[in-house]
């Protein structure tokens, strides 16, 4: 089949969607020579910490001619452009840049109950105008940026998608996970056992062969969102992705193995990932903000056996670290999805879960239903115990350490309102339900570094209501805001006056 030629959307397809950031004043094109040993990754990080513009990195020091590659940082930072503050997470999911949390969580989650639609295999697509095969690749000659002073390397795969697949064909996983270059040919990566592809990976070495692979990069934005959320095991991503954007991806097969592509990524790299070879790999800089210098381990290695492009590819990149990165808006805001779906599908009172950017994809914030919860005639202890163990038991529980739970007076994407609920309301101990069954990501701090490293560490729900939320059903107190102390035209009065007081406008 023939590529589709209509205009795409930006979800995508990242060139439209790139297109659409330069139209709302939100990516900026950086055409003067950039190191790319830590001046591209230092100006990147300083855009997340300041949410200016995505830059896009046009003359990187050692590119050769318009070869491999462009660079884009940040391509799903937090903007500063007035109201459109998840401006690129909304733009990735096709939803407006103006779009709220709650607007997105919907997105997501109105898209699983929508008809999947499997790929569309077409006889070629962008990401083939340009070859490399066997010895022709050198990753050590590549403009590989260096993130980080206290990293291992030179980390090439932090906002790519791999693609694996079952040994008999019957699940293909898209997700995304980090690789360092180890030498001209290969990659070095962590495979973790309990996340999906390291379950592929553990089905091929069962089989005892090397498992075919492919690693894409410049994937369209909505197929990178979906690659970072934990969706079922065994069901395909790419079915999902369909869904999200309301047409499905087109997809082309590899040159080297028989694994299926984006036909509109940047760049695809296709090989194998080995069952015996190892090297070291890392240390990184990690989402919540640390690294421990010197710290390298064993991790299989990637074979690149050949490297497929477009004209002009872009390398979209995430440097890891303090919030909020790529780590925190997409995906822990997709482990917040997958929870909600969760908790409802258990028959949970819950409206909306959500995760602060600022915990850096640890804490959870569960909102409840308050007159489905006060139906149910529960308690603070016996609904949270029976929300720890559904919530921490499932797949995206892994990931998660800090649950908390509050009512419908608490906006669960207010990192302000959690405060307050918390401080106020959460009691020490009483308010708080500790689960030492499940176990957790040994890369969050306390977990691997802790006083004690080996034992499987706490979990912990903290309830942010008070008993009588649990039971009656109007509050009995009411909230020192400028909502709840003033009468609704005054708020009127005053919001329609704001600016001829002289103030600039409210930002949210």
């Amino acid at each position: 089949m023939a590529p589709s030629e209509k205009t795409p959307s930006a979800a995508g397809d990242l060139r439209q969607f790139l297109n659409e950031l330069q139209d709302e004043g939100d990516l900026l094109v950086i055409k003067e020579e950039v190191d790319p040993a830590m001046e591209l990754a230092a100006i990147t990080r300083r855009v997340y910490e300041t949410e200016e513009k995505a830059p896009l990195f046009e003359n990187i020091k050692g590119r050769q001619g318009d070869g491999l590659f462009r660079v884009l940082g940040a391509p799903v930072g937090l903007s500063r452009v007035p109201d459109q503050r998840l401006g690129r997470i909304a733009k990735s999911l096709g939803l407006p840049s103006t779009a709220s949390g709650q607007d997105i969580i919907k997105k997501i989650n109105g898209a699983k109950s929508l008809k999947y639609l499997a790929p569309v295999e077409v006889d070629i697509g962008p990401v083939k105008e340009f070859k490399l095969f066997g010895d022709d690749i050198d990753l050590e000659a590549l403009p590989t940026p260096l993130l980080h002073q206290h990293d291992g390397g030179k980390f090439l795969e932090t906002f790519g998608m791999h693609i694996v697949q079952t040994p008999d064909g019957s699940w293909t996983n898209w997700s995304i996970t980090r690789n360092m270059v180890h030498d001209k040919r290969h990659l070095v990566g962590p495979i973790i056992p309990k996340q999906d592809i390291g379950q592929i990976y553990q089905m091929w070495k069962d089989k005892g062969e090397d498992m075919p692979w492919a690693l894409c990069f410049g994937v369209p934005p909505a197929a990178i969102m979906v690659g970072g959320m934990p969706i079922p095991k065994g069901v395909d991503e790419a079915g999902f992705i369909g869904a999200l954007i309301g047409k499905p991806v087109e997809v082309v097969k590899c040159e080297t193995n028989g694994i299926r592509v984006p036909a509109n990524a940047e760049i695809v790299f296709e090989g194998t990932v080995s069952l015996t070879e190892t090297g070291p790999e890392g240390p990184m800089m990690e989402y919540h903000g640390h690294v421990w210098p010197g710290q390298a381990k064993q991790c299989p290695l990637f074979k690149v056996n050949a490297i497929t492009y477009r004209a002009d590819p872009i390398l979209p990149i995430c440097i890891t670290g303090r919030a909020t990165e790529e780590s925190h808006t997409v995906w822990a805001l997709m482990i917040a999805a997958e929870v909600l779906t969760i908790c409802q599908s258990a028959g949970l009172p819950v409206k909306m879960v959500w995760c602060p950017f600022e915990s850096h994809a640890i804490w959870y914030v569960i909102q409840v239903d308050r007159a489905k919860l006060v139906s149910l005639k529960t308690n603070m202890a016996d609904f949270c115990t029976k929300l720890g163990h559904i919530v921490f038991g499932s797949k995206p529980g892994w990931y998660m350490g800090k649950v908390f739970v509050v009512g419908e007076d608490v906006d669960p994407t207010s990192l302000r309102d959690l405060i307050w609920a918390e401080s106020t309301r959460c009691e020490p101990g009483t308010s708080e339900f500790l689960f030492d069954e499940y176990g957790n990501i040994p890369l969050i701090p306390y977990v691997g570094h802790g006083v004690k490293p080996e034992r499987n560490h706490k979990k912990v729900v903290k309830c942010c209501m008070l008993p009588s939320e649990f039971v009656d059903e109007e509050l009995a107190w009411k909230v020192g805001s400028f909502r709840g102390s003033y009468p609704t035209d005054v708020q009127a009065l005053v919001e329609r006056k704001w600016e001829n007081y002289g103030f600039g406008p409210v930002r949210d």
